[in-house]
């Protein structure tokens, strides 16, 4: 297994103020090497301080990094207190300030999953960490199958839980598709429910990292286009997260795949018209009479129609196509901060041509012939009337079932010897001890089961042991994976 760096910071999402006008913030934070979540309270934080954590990431660092620290030297703690500049001011391993989530995992047949959508089932302690991805995702091989690599996407709280169980549907909707990534197996923890999926790894990179190395080709530019139209049109689903960075290929086959539909939702019935507004007559009018970028109704309706008629797709793909040819912005920071290119003066810039290729972009066309398919497919959808009603919907079940009884009040559960503390953070309220949404703490002290997600960090891992999915060791025996 290879070392990896996966630390995640989530913003603040509660703040005190103190009484000499500085701010303390308090909020749960996930290490995504260790899947460990602690508390962290960051005290006597200035306004200055305060604007300059967002809109710069790196301001974070001196706090990332004494987290970090502490986390690798296999500091014994579940909250932590720092000052801004990363001072650490005190520790508690106190069981009262644990703040690990726990959620619901549904069984498999909760999804409702049927014939060439259904995918096989597989349990987390069948499958052996290969590398660390990310916060919930992980390469992974099958206990029975060591040659084979796949991706291992699961959930440890409420929020990645939708995630989860939107992009199971949508990838089994699209099981059959040549341009979307497979759907392999639903992940079971110990008593059977479901905590993620498991996809086919594919090898060479995304088109995010590899743009320096490999030619960007005309077919997978219509590919892309073709396989929005199916997703969008067809299924009615929007992917929203279209980027460079969640678009591979297949070394097989040599397509275009489209991953990672962790923020796909169904369509909604305000997207209108399916493409970008058109902000200028003299450009593609892309909407018809009446609407934005025309003269019917003298424009009446064209700051409504401007929002009404955004699709996050179509605009995503124009960026896209136009990043991956132009490489104008020159970087992909606009990834994570495109608003400037969202609206409607950033779209008809990108969308008027001509392109010109960027001398680091490697293609096997001439820039031209990229944005003539974007444009004649821009025209198209304009005209298809899949745009108001999509041919054949998927239909995915009203979130995940609750069985009932599945849900108890901690507070039905008293123990003089364990007094309910207040909560911290303002992380939950009311106390719950299962169901969808509740603090793992709460529910060890009323004798329900929780699933443990914890795993040795990077530094500490004992490379001769195997390390499986569910975070322990295979020689560790079966023992309490439900603590």
């Amino acid at each position: 297994m290879e070392e990896a760096s996966l630390r995640f910071i989530q913003f603040p999402t509660t703040t005190f103020f103190a009484a000499n006008g500085l701010k303390t913030f308090c909020f749960p934070i996930h290490d995504g090497d260790s899947r460990r979540w602690l508390r962290l309270t960051v005290v006597d934080v200035d306004d200055a301080t305060e604007q300059t954590w967002y809109y710069n990431e790196a301001a974070w660092a001196p706090i990332h990094n004494a987290l970090a620290a502490m986390i690798d030297n296999g500091q014994d703690m579940n909250a932590v207190v720092v000052k801004a500049d990363g001072t650490v001011v005190s520790t508690s391993s106190d069981g009262s300030a644990d703040v690990t989530p726990g959620t619901y995992y549904a069984p498999p047949d909760d999804y409702q999953l049927s014939g060439s959508a259904k995918p096989a089932t597989i349990a987390r302690d069948r499958l052996v960490e290969v590398k660390r991805l990310g916060s919930f995702a992980d390469v992974v091989r099958p206990v029975s199958q060591p040659s084979e690599r796949l991706v291992f996407k699961h959930y440890e709280d409420d929020k990645v839980m939708t995630d989860i169980w939107y992009s199971t549907h949508f990838l089994a909707g699209m099981a059959e598709h040549p341009n979307f990534v497979a759907l392999r197996h639903l992940v079971l923890e110990e008593r059977g429910g479901v905590v993620g999926y498991t996809m086919p790894f594919i090898p060479g990179g995304t088109l995010q990292s590899a743009r320096r190395s490999r030619i960007f080709k005309l077919k997978w530019a219509k590919q892309l286009l073709q396989a929005l139209d199916d997703l969008n049109l067809e299924r009615g689903i929007n992917h929203q997260d279209l980027r460079t960075r969640n678009l591979m290929v297949d070394p097989t086959t040599d397509n275009l795949i489209i991953i990672d539909l962790g923020k796909a939702r169904i369509r909604g019935n305000s997207l209108g018209t399916c493409v970008p507004p058109d902000t200028s007559p003299v450009t593609l009018n892309l909407f018809g009479p009446g609407t934005a970028g025309t003269e019917g109704e003298k424009g009446e309706t064209a700051v409504v129609d401007m929002y009404l008629s955004k699709d996050p797709d179509v605009n995503a793909a124009i960026v896209t196509l136009h990043d991956l040819v132009t490489r104008d912005p020159s970087d992909t920071s606009w990834e994570a901060d495109e608003a400037d290119l969202w609206n409607g003066e950033g779209i008809e810039a990108l969308t008027a041509g001509p392109w010109t290729a960027h001398p680091d972009a490697r293609l096997d066309s001439p820039a031209e012939a990229y944005h003539t398919i974007l444009t004649d497919w821009l025209r198209r959808r304009r005209a298809d009337p899949r745009c108001r009603m999509p041919a054949n919907p998927l239909r995915v079940p009203r979130y995940m079932p609750i069985p009932p009884g599945e849900t108890v009040d901690v507070l039905d559960y008293e123990d003089p010897l364990y007094p309910i503390p207040s909560t911290s953070c303002g992380i939950l309220s009311p106390i719950l001890v299962s169901g969808y949404k509740f603090l793992r703490r709460d529910a060890l002290r009323a004798g329900r089961p929780v699933v443990d997600w914890v795993r040795p960090v990077s530094t500490a891992l004992d490379r001769s042991r195997t390390l499986l999915a569910s975070g322990r060791y295979a020689d560790e025996g079966e023992g309490e994976d439900e603590r």
